[in-house]
């Protein structure tokens, strides 16, 4: 029976690990792996933080090291809805969306409230942009297509109530297709150049959790930079251009620093800041980039309101809210500026079984760019359904 559900869980997690797409206009250059994805669960979007939170229903997608307050096997699948709106000043028809897997985690204690094993997958950045330009008798078609995703394994200690630890090794991988094709007014055969780029890459990550005091939480998450390996496949009319090449690609290393403010059993407020030097530490066959790359950060701030633990309440009370705000700037440049981004997120959470399994849907709408320095801009939305549950495994109950 264990072995059936955790099949199920990864059956789930590979069906839709391969449908990622992306939704900004923005992350398009010779050398951009996409748009780098926040590794948030369904109630961390709608609050705009995750790495200082704990919970014993749901597993916390940034933080590994929050995982030990779970008691039972419990897992966290994440499906989201992303869309822009963008212009540039002449038009404002740009508009691409995409349906897509979000995360998926499964916990399982080893030991109860001491260690626990889990392993997962998320997507860790994404692109998809079509452009049809004509120009001096030449119709340019142009289409980058895919992304990247790490599957993650990691364990979870709690050295005692105030302190926890978590190491998880991480397997990068991912798909980016670029194609050309170039129609001429004189011809009938239009030129064709297609670009496969198949990723692949170890890492690890190491977090921290900690409660100093009665009600202050703090969470720590580092990923060191690892090297990110991208064969490169062409598909040409040239058999000379057609020979397969290997790029190696540095990553730079992650950082995330996260707090949480317990006002009592069910209020709390806190925040996040993610940091990841892709400007100076993004290398491709170790040299950088130039002017094409930035510093990547995000800073969120948010509230969330929890549901009753009374047996007999009202349904408005066994119900979770959530509200929060962030600020940001993506990994690229466009125009030759920083993008910056900021924007509201909302949540929800109901009950399936309660004290047992919920339902998290969450709603966050951003703007990013700007016309006068990034030639672009977009209005962005994300609408995801994230279910949780909490399961004995290990108990067989007689009649």
């Amino acid at each position: 029976m264990i072995r059936k559900r955790i099949l199920a869980f990864l059956l789930v997690c590979g069906v839709f690990s391969f449908s990622i797409a992306g939704e900004s206009i923005f992350g398009i250059n010779d050398y951009s792996i996409g748009l780098l994805h926040t590794f948030y669960s369904g109630s961390g979007i709608g609050r705009s933080y995750e790495i200082a939170h704990y919970d014993s229903l749901r597993l916390n997608f940034m933080n590994f090291a929050s995982w030990p307050n779970i008691a039972n096997p419990t897992y966290g699948i994440s499906l989201g809805y992303s869309a822009a709106f963008s212009k540039d000043g002449q038009k404002s028809d740009y508009f691409n969306d995409y349906i897509n897997f979000q995360g998926g985690y499964l916990g399982i204690p080893i030991l109860k409230k001491r260690l626990v094993m889990g392993f997962g997958l998320q997507p860790l950045s994404n692109v998809e942009q079509r452009f049809e330009v004509y120009d001096e008798g030449v119709k340019k078609h142009f289409l980058l297509k895919g992304g990247l995703s790490k599957g993650t394994l990691n364990l979870s200690y709690s050295f005692n109530r105030n302190f926890n630890l978590a190491i998880g090794y991480e397997y990068n991988f991912g798909r980016i297709d670029r194609s050309y094709r170039f129609e001429l007014d004189k011809s009938e055969y239009p030129l064709t150049f297609e670009y496969q780029y198949l990723f692949y890459g170890h890492g690890m990550e190491v977090s921290a959790f900690s409660r100093p005091l009665e009600n202050l939480s703090i969470g720590l998450v580092y990923r060191p930079g690892f090297t990110l390996r991208a064969r490169i496949k062409p598909n040409t009319n040239s058999s000379i251009v057609n020979e397969s090449k290997l790029k190696k690609l540095t990553i730079p290393a992650y950082y995330g620093f996260g707090l949480r403010y317990d006002f009592n059993r069910r209020t709390s407020i806190g925040s996040d800041l993610i940091y990841q030097d892709w400007q100076s530490g993004y290398k491709i066959e170790s040299k950088t980039p130039d002017q094409l790359f930035a510093k990547y950060f995000r800073l969120g701030l948010g509230v969330e309101r929890r549901q009753s633990h009374k047996l007999f309440t009202n349904f408005f009370q066994k119900m979770d809210y959530r509200a929060g705000i962030f600020y940001g700037q993506q990994n690229v440049l466009s125009a030759g500026n920083e993008i910056k981004e900021y924007g509201l997120s909302l949540g929800l959470s109901m009950p399936i079984t309660r004290f047992r399994s919920r339902i998290d849907f969450s709603f966050l709408v951003g703007k990013r760019g700007a016309l006068n320095t990034n030639q672009y801009e977009e209005t962005f939305l994300k609408f995801g359904i994230t279910i949780n549950a909490s399961e004995i495994w290990f108990v067989k109950f007689e009649d």
